[in-house]
């Protein structure tokens, strides 16, 4: 490579230096000519002029012992030869290329009047011995130039050493060197500075290689925390927590080592969120993370899955004991409250723990079975933690089949309502009804307590519910339209009660069918009125206010305040059924909730009456409504139209 760089380096340099010389003999030449044009050109014109061809012989006798001119002609203004001397050579095809334009010259002959006018007369034309000139590039050629020429090679040989030493081989070295850069990991192999280069244009280079792969590292780095840690918490996201997780469950399976798995929920979030605002239940979120990684060893991972989810990776898990501990030690750190915001919060969790590997062998499985514990445990009145078991999950894929066609049913208009009467035990006569959802699927009828849970669960109840207020809002502006007004009862969730709008929501379901509020009883259970009693006042308050009647449901069954149940907006009270079933026996309940209603002024109603002795009973106590098998089994609302209404309508 060097011995081929210095022989293009040598012969450059000689073919630029014959390049010099082919433009320094031309330029000899055309001086050369243009002085033999002047010492002719005026005895020439006088010749020409005069008509004298000895005179013009006589100017070609010195012109013609000059080597450089084979011929000389004198021409007249019609081109005719007026004297000539000499023969004029063929040009060569090298000297011919080089000397193109030199070897036939020509200049105007011109005559000078005694006016000082000029005025052309003929032309003199020489033509140039190519020999004479190319003898003299030739002599250059054969002499200096071809001397030079080994004098170039050595000198571009030199060049060639110096270039690949201290520039080719550097820069190879560079271009090594950016090969071995791997984009993921940009600082793993750095650019070397090349030695003898740290302060010249190659250092200068190579440094700010090494600079920008520096930036791309950084830049990478912010990337991949971003990709892989919470905004909020910094904690690992679920990008990240899943590889975690893939990593240690491959690490446990190769070691034999047990792995737990820990699903975290805060049990109050929502409520936080609702109550004092988002930006409170960031700060919140930012505390729980924070005591989380506290609470751990250095070897357990903890991350954020969104929300209010938090995941927790134990390796070698040990025993189910100690796993438990762990967990108490998590529940621990968050049952002390957050000061946030000047507020204090209680927030609460509850766990779900799914182990390697008899809840699952890989990171999905595992996630789902501690979700499904998770669950379990919340439905343990949250502040617990649960472990997995096949059976919830058993219990999560019917849950998940019944939200599915649920789902399905309501969308398509598939479910029905049916109309429990009320009958007044002082006169017989009806005195309203209940409205119940029933589920027809294929040829059975799913029972409520298959598919009511699952909605309260889902959340689905919100729309049910609101569904069945408008068929029952449906049926009774029908009724009314023929047969007259018909009060009734329908059930509300405690999920409906917790929507802020649903008072006004409820109003314009009613009004929409043509009804007044108070047409419309709403029932509420015990607990739920009980679960957050200033809350459900402000919202019964509300519905109070627009007319609608409230029933308190299952009424002994729950922990009621008797306080409390004096200043609620509330019109009815049900005795549960569970008091009604030990009647006339057991009546202690079933009498004191009958007395209470009269001292507190409120309608009492029995519900799930189913004999006789049950019915004289409440009737003798004052009961004022009951409801059950024994009156009248939930119907249709052509069935109740026909079997109630109409003879209604009959009796009057």
């Amino acid at each position: 490579m060097t011995l081929t760089g210095a022989l293009l380096v040598g012969l450059v340099l000689t073919l630029v230096e014959g390049g010099f010389a082919v433009v320094r003999e031309r330029d000899k030449a055309e001086r050369r000519i243009a002085q033999i044009m002047n010492l002719v050109a005026g005895p020439a014109a006088t010749a020409l002029w005069n008509f004298d061809t000895a005179l013009a012989r006589n100017q070609f006798e010195p012109v013609r012992t000059l080597d450089l001119v084979d011929r000389i002609e004198i021409r007249d203004m019609g081109g005719g030869i007026f004297a000539a001397d000499g023969v004029a050579a063929t040009a060569g095809s090298w000297t011919g290329f080089i000397f193109e334009g030199l070897l036939r010259a020509q200049r105007p002959l011109v005559n000078i009047a005694e006016d000082g006018r000029r005025r052309e007369i003929g032309t003199l034309v020489l033509f140039i011995d190519p020999r004479a000139i190319g003898d003299d590039l030739r002599t250059y050629i054969l002499g200096s130039l071809l001397g030079g020429l080994l004098r170039n090679l050595l000198l571009g040989a030199f060049l060639s050493v110096i270039f690949h030493r201290f520039l080719t081989r550097p820069l190879i070295a560079l271009g090594r060197d950016l090969i071995r850069v791997r984009p993921a990991e940009p600082l793993a192999s750095p650019i070397r500075v090349p030695r003898g280069h740290r302060n010249d244009e190659l250092g200068y280079v190579a440094s700010r290689i090494n600079e920008l792969l520096a930036q791309l590292h950084r830049s990478q780095t912010e990337l991949r925390r971003l990709a892989t840690r919470d905004p909020l918490t910094d904690l690992p996201n679920r990008v990240l927590m899943t590889e975690t997780l893939n990593v240690a469950l491959e690490r446990a399976g190769r070691d034999g080592t047990h792995l737990a798995l820990l699903f975290l929920d805060l049990d109050r979030f929502k409520h936080v969120n609702d109550s004092l605002g988002h930006g409170a239940g960031d700060n919140l979120l930012r505390e729980v993370g924070g005591r989380l990684r506290g609470a751990l060893r250095q070897s357990h991972v903890v991350g954020r899955l969104g929300g209010d989810e938090f995941l927790v990776v134990l390796e070698n898990a040990g025993t189910v004991e100690e796993v438990a501990q762990a967990a108490a030690r998590l529940l621990a750190a968050l049952s002390r409250p957050f000061g946030i915001d000047g507020q204090v919060v209680h927030a609460g969790a509850s766990i779900g723990i799914a182990m390697h590997p008899q809840d699952g062998a890989d990171a999905v499985t595992l996630m789902r079975h501690a979700d499904v514990a998770m669950y379990a445990a919340k439905a343990m009145g949250g502040g617990a933690f649960k472990f997995f078991d096949k059976a919830m999950t058993e219990r999560a894929l019917v849950m998940l089949r019944t939200e599915a066609s649920l789902r399905d049913a309501l969308a398509g208009d598939r479910l029905d309502v049916h109309y429990q009467p009320k009958i007044d035990l002082a006169t017989g006569r009806l005195a309203g009804v209940e409205a119940l959802v029933r589920w027809p699927h294929g040829d059975r009828m799913i029972s409520p307590a298959e598919f009511i849970p699952v909605a309260e669960e889902t959340g689905l109840i919100v729309e049910l519910g609101e569904w069945v207020l408008r068929r029952a809002s449906r049926d009774a502006a029908h009724w009314r339209h023929i047969h007259g007004a018909v009060t009734v009862a329908v059930n509300v969730s405690a999920r409906q009660l917790a929507e802020p709008d649903f008072p006004e929501r409820a109003v314009r379901i009613v009004s929409e069918a043509g009804l007044l509020p108070r047409q419309f009883i709403l029932e509420i259970t015990e607990t739920v009125v009980m679960r957050d009693v200033a809350k459900q006042m402000a919202v019964l308050n509300a519905l109070r206010g627009f007319g609608f009647g409230v029933a308190v449901d299952d009424f002994g069954t729950g922990y009621s305040s008797l306080a409390y149940l004096k200043q609620l907006p509330v019109t009815m009270l049900k005795i549960d059924r569970s008091f009604v079933n030990d009647l006339p026996e057991d009546s202690a309940i079933a009498a004191t909730v009958i007395a209470l209603g009269k001292r507190l002024g409120l309608t009492t109603i029995a519900e799930g009456v189913e004999t006789d002795r049950q019915l004289e009973w409440l009737r003798a106590e004052g009961c004022m409504l009951a409801q059950g098998y024994l009156l009248a089994k939930p119907m249709p609302a052509d069935q109740f139209e026909r079997q109630f209404l109409m003879v209604m309508a009959k009796v009057g």
